[in-house]
């Protein structure tokens, strides 16, 4: 059995529509150190750290990897959804997307990414940390509740949603923090 924490990034300091790959805000940072701290008292001792290539990502990795003396790897699987749009309907074209069903997507580089995060997912074999974004975890709570709704629930920044996985399949210990705010 392998502990799987999912930490969604920090607070970003522009918008998904604003900027295609923002830093975390001052509150991010905090956010950030406290998500280091939720999960190093949670996980085991022996923890690979992986995060999304995006800064927001990358950097709410940064106070665990410190707190751990320990590097994180940046995993391309745990990116953010690709966008075909420019940053003016970017937004729009995400809030259509969490709307729909996997059933109806025919976007294939939507697909394919999706595949991607739950074949990485499914094949960790080491108790990892994995710093990533909304939309990657609602493809894995989605997938482990057998539902075809894209929108799974609202992590809130820098939550923690517990996995495991048992034989490569995923199961849901606990969903992190939901957001009270809008995602930005």
């Amino acid at each position: 059995m392998i502990e799987l924490f999912l930490v969604r990034h920090g607070e970003a300091a522009q918008s998904w529509g604003e900027h295609d790959d923002p830093e975390l805000s001052s509150l991010g940072c905090e956010q950030a150190k406290q998500a280091a701290v939720a999960v190093d008292r949670a996980a085991p001792k022996e923890l690979v750290l992986v995060s999304s290539p995006k800064m927001r990502a990358q950097q709410t990795a940064e106070p665990l990897a410190e707190l751990r003396s320990a590097p994180f790897i940046v995993q391309p699987a745990f990116r953010e959804v690709p966008s075909m749009t420019d940053l003016a309907t970017r937004q729009a074209w995400l809030q259509n997307l969490m709307r729909s069903r996997w059933s109806e997507i025919s976007d294939a580089a939507v697909l394919e990414w999706r595949a991607q995060i739950l074949s990485n997912a499914a094949a960790i074999g080491h108790h990892t940390a994995v710093f990533t974004h909304f939309m990657v975890l609602n493809v894995i709570v989605g997938h482990i509740r057998g539902c075809d709704k894209v929108l799974q629930f609202w992590p809130d920044n820098a939550s923690v949603t517990h996995c495991r996985v048992i034989d490569s399949e995923l199961v849901l210990v606990s969903l992190g923090v939901q957001l009270d705010t809008h995602i930005n």
